[in-house]
């Protein structure tokens, strides 16, 4: 019953303009339960990093706190910060760029 009625009210939401669709109400509802709940934004960054959705930096971005914090996180659960470095043409890309 519940589920029902939370089902009518995304639908009202959208009928009244207030949101475009589903997708853009979900969106908003995330960014505030972020907001308010701001310790999830590390749990889904971590799980994202661990599960090889995203590489570290991108975590770090997720997760909003800085790199050292990320890492004392990941350390402190006991996980392995896996770093990946660039490839040979991207280092010689690289160089050059610098060279100039």
């Amino acid at each position: 019953m519940a589920v029902l009625l939370k089902d009518k009210e995304i639908k009202a939401l959208i009928k009244k303009g207030i949101y475009k669709n589903k997708d853009s109400l979900y969106n908003d509802a995330l960014r505030f339960l972020f907001i308010y709940r701001p310790e999830l934004k590390i749990e889904s960054a971590i799980e994202l990093y661990t599960s090889g959705e995203i590489s570290f930096s991108k975590a770090v971005e997720i997760s909003g706190i800085d790199m050292e914090l990320f890492k004392e996180e990941l350390k402190r659960r006991g996980m392995k910060i896996e770093l990946s470095a660039p490839g040979n043409k991207m280092l010689k890309k690289g160089v050059a760029a610098v060279l100039k």
